[in-house]
């Protein structure tokens, strides 16, 4: 909190230079950037690992595992937080259990769409087909869902044939169980046409974890990959990860700029000057990151 506080400081100083409308205006919707709750969902089908793939993300356990039954029959909210910045995720139940509850779920699912920052769908990788997964997806998307909310995963690599082959040392795939990955990754992107990059990770071994959390933060929405940052396990805030996150930052500081100043711009004199204001704010803001997240 010692450190927000002095990082609201200099940006203070540069905003106080504004008119006093303009700059209560900056303020607010900076306060609202700040303290932005994520919602993340979780979706695929029941014992793809959804919770085991969150509960490895991030700082604080979200949901119990429960290998012979699936654990969330109604989605669940679960909330991180550090006392000062949360995030919330919604673990969705599994589609795949019955036709009945599948066509519930569907439902479900298209209740919280608006309401998520991204969903995160969650594929096993030695599932031989994808059927139900594909109908709920496809239902979804006629629905009026956008393609870009949604971040495809495959889950539990490890699985992949031959599963014998795979190396309990380094954590890493066989040369074949590469391959038979790698065509899976092309499955995906065949049935699904996703819009994100999809990996192949195993949350039990670690695989590829690192790497599919840097392709995380980079399709979350600029007002939520901090937030999101700021929960991870220390090990996948990554120099990359916090430059994506902070870059993010800083052009949702410009869209509140440029917002909250338009007004003024019909003024060429202070058209200058508020671009000069607005260059020392991000660089300002992008310096003191660390100290707000």
């Amino acid at each position: 909190m010692n450190n927000e506080r002095s990082a609201d400081k200099p940006l203070a100083r540069i905003l106080s230079r504004l008119p006093a409308d303009t700059r209560r205006e900056i303020q607010h919707n900076l306060s609202r950037v700040l303290f932005y709750e994520p919602r993340i969902g979780l979706m695929g089908k029941t014992g793809a690992g959804k919770s085991s793939l969150c509960n490895t993300l991030f700082s604080s356990p979200l949901a119990s595992i429960d290998a012979v039954k699936g654990c969330t029959r109604l989605a669940q909210q679960y909330k991180i937080s550090d006392g000062i910045h949360a995030l919330n995720v919604i673990d969705f139940p599994g589609i795949g259990e019955t036709p009945t509850f599948d066509k519930v779920y569907a439902n479900l699912y298209k209740l919280w769409l608006k309401k998520l920052d991204l969903i995160v769908w969650v594929l096993k990788a030695d599932d031989r087909a994808w059927n139900d997964d594909i109908r709920c997806y496809r239902q979804l998307i006629s629905q009026g869902a956008d393609r870009a909310q949604f971040l495809f995963v495959l889950n539990q690599a490890d699985k992949i044939e031959p599963c014998r082959e795979w190396d309990a040392v380094s954590h890493q795939p066989s040369m074949l169980q590469q391959q038979n990955l790698l065509k899976k990754v092309t499955q995906v992107n065949t049935v699904f046409s996703p819009v994100h990059p999809v990996l192949a990770v195993s949350a039990s071994e670690g695989f590829n974890i690192s790497r599919w959390v840097e392709i995380l933060i980079t399709v979350l929405p600029d007002q939520a990959s901090s937030a999101v940052t700021r929960q991870l396990e220390p090990a996948y805030r990554t120099e990359k990860v916090t430059a994506t996150a902070r870059e993010g930052f800083s052009r949702v500081i410009g869209d509140i700029f440029d917002e909250s100043v338009e007004a003024l711009l019909e003024s060429h004199t202070l058209r200058t000057w508020l671009k000069q204001v607005r260059s020392r704010l991000l660089s300002l803001a992008k310096l003191l990151w660390h100290r707000f997240f």
